[in-house]
């Protein structure tokens, strides 16, 4: 006679083997993602600095073996990390990545409402209350005046705006 099972046998709160697995793989893709990344950017990271530390071991790691159980160990840490605030932070940085898309593009249509909409200024004062003021009414006068010529040739002012909003936002 063969039992078979119920939905409710399965209902006791446990993770399958094959769902560890598979999240197991994912902190270790996550862990070397991380670790191709450049050190200056792991201080920007929400991570700890066991995690930190482990990223550091795995830049002496050379050999195959040693580097796959190294990523195990990385793995195993990631478990008691933010992953979903980490992997944000990593899609941040990613130009490849969905998040990054639209942080540049909000960035332009900032860019944008600052040097056309009268409003604009204030708006951002407003979004953003620890913003230097003063340097951005500057950088905002200096690249209209780039944009005032004909025909409008944006230049260096109208770069450091950006870089000026992207810092800004984050």
């Amino acid at each position: 006679m063969s039992k078979y099972y119920d939905d409710d046998d399965f209902d006791d709160g446990e993770i399958s083997k094959s769902q560890l697995k598979r999240d197991m793989h994912r902190f270790q893709a996550l862990g070397e993602t991380l670790s191709n990344l450049a050190p200056a950017k792991w201080d920007t990271l929400p991570i700890s600095e066991t995690l930190k530390n482990a990223l550091v071991e795995s830049r002496r790691i050379t050999k195959h073996e040693a580097r796959r159980r190294h990523f195990q160990y990385i793995g195993k840490i990631m478990r008691d990390e933010d992953l979903d605030a980490i992997q944000t932070a990593v899609d941040k940085l990613d130009p490849s990545s969905e998040l990054h898309g639209r942080l540049i593009k909000q960035q332009e249509q900032w860019r944008s409402r600052l040097l056309d909409d009268a409003n604009g200024l204030n708006d951002f004062i407003e979004e953003y209350p620890d913003v230097d003021r003063q340097q951005l009414r500057n950088l905002v006068r200096n690249a209209q005046k780039e944009m005032s010529s004909e025909p409008p040739k944006p230049g260096t002012n109208f770069k450091k705006l950006f870089q000026f909003i992207r810092t800004q936002m984050g």
